[in-house]
């Protein structure tokens, strides 16, 4: 056998094993596509509830503390009111 010949085998053999990787990884990695879109497409969904979850929170509780602050708000106005009225009542009496 020639030396041709044997370079000839060599880039068969070569090409199908080549051939072969490129068709086993493409699986490999087309099963992998199919596993991580599934994943992600669950972790969106999970984000999404989270978000939904955050913003009722905010709604409630930031809502709650903003009508206690101004509940406090007018009750200190109002003793501020009251206390200016005696005050100023006080001052005439003097």
């Amino acid at each position: 056998m020639e030396l041709s010949s044997w370079r000839d085998i060599i880039l068969i053999i070569w090409g199908t094993v080549a051939t072969i990787a490129t068709v086993f990884i493409s699986v490999i990695l087309y099963l992998f596509y199919r596993k991580t879109i599934s994943v992600l497409n669950s972790t969106d969904l999970m984000v999404a509830r989270v978000g939904n979850i955050a913003n009722y929170v905010e709604k409630e509780v930031v809502g709650s503390i903003s009508r206690f602050g101004m509940m406090i708000q007018g009750i200190i106005q109002g003793i501020s009111i009251f206390g200016s009225i005696f005050n100023k009542k006080e001052a005439r009496d003097e």
